[in-house]
């Protein structure tokens, strides 16, 4: 084995190293703020959604979190001890969350009419359940609330949507920038599926770019992982002949 493969070999972990602290650290933060949201969610001030909302993206932000603090930890300490099982590991699970990502983005484009038809009709279904006062926790009306107030939208297609599920004379209060004086004139106009579209559609470039981003560095770590793991196996055989 000689010098320059010795460098490369250095250089390899140095850099998979840095790229997972970074990782670790993020996750960190992102568990961080999870944590946060969920302990403190009843006494936040001054924010226009609702506490089951609050409560499902401290969940989903503690979950993403927890994984990349994870992933990241296994990365950091497999590149700095030189631990080929730990570094197995981190190859494994990175190359798990990848495959899952691939498969989701195929199902998703493969049955893009059927999920768009879905999310309309889930949305549809809250709208019919909104006045439901038998329970004490209404979701639908606390999810659409928040869905209409920080998205300036009223209805699946249009305002005068809510016409058909019991508001005959004003939509919910939630279509309306000045409450107190909401009616189907002074509601906002655009119905939730069309604002939710055409966000997609005029940032569907940006989205792609994320996605590929984030790819292409799971794609980096697996194999600067799978380099640097054979590396350490060859050094090994090298230096025992040697050692002996």
């Amino acid at each position: 084995m000689n010098s320059l493969q010795v460098c490369c070999g250095e250089f390899i972990r140095i850099i998979l190293f840095v790229l997972n602290f970074i990782f670790w650290a993020a996750g960190g933060v992102i568990l961080g703020v999870g944590i946060y949201v969920k302990v403190q969610v009843d006494h936040l001030v001054g924010v226009t959604v609702s506490h089951d909302t609050l409560n499902t993206s401290a969940l989903f932000l503690i979950t993403l979190g927890c994984i990349v603090f994870v992933v990241g930890l296994l990365g950091c300490c497999g590149s700095l001890t030189q631990n080929r099982c730990m570094l197995l590991l981190y190859f494994s699970l990175v190359t798990i969350i990848f495959l899952g990502e691939i498969a989701l983005a195929i199902a998703v484009y493969a049955n893009k009419d059927t999920v768009t038809q879905s999310i309309k009709d889930q949305f549809s279904d809250c709208m019919g359940k909104y006045d439901n006062t038998t329970t004490p926790n209404n979701v639908c009306k606390d999810a659409i609330d928040s869905v209409q107030s920080v998205l300036h939208c009223c209805g699946v297609n249009k305002t005068t949507d809510w016409k058909d599920y019991n508001h005959p004379l004003a939509p919910p209060e939630s279509c309306c920038e000045d409450q107190a004086k909401c009616n189907y004139s002074t509601a906002y106009q655009d119905g939730c599926f069309n604002v939710i579209n055409t966000f997609v559609n005029h940032n569907a470039k940006y989205i792609g770019f994320g996605v590929l981003g984030v790819a292409l560095v799971e794609l980096l770590g697996m194999s600067l992982a799978c380099y640097l793991r054979t590396f350490i196996i060859k050094r090994t055989e090298y230096l025992e002949p040697h050692a002996a």
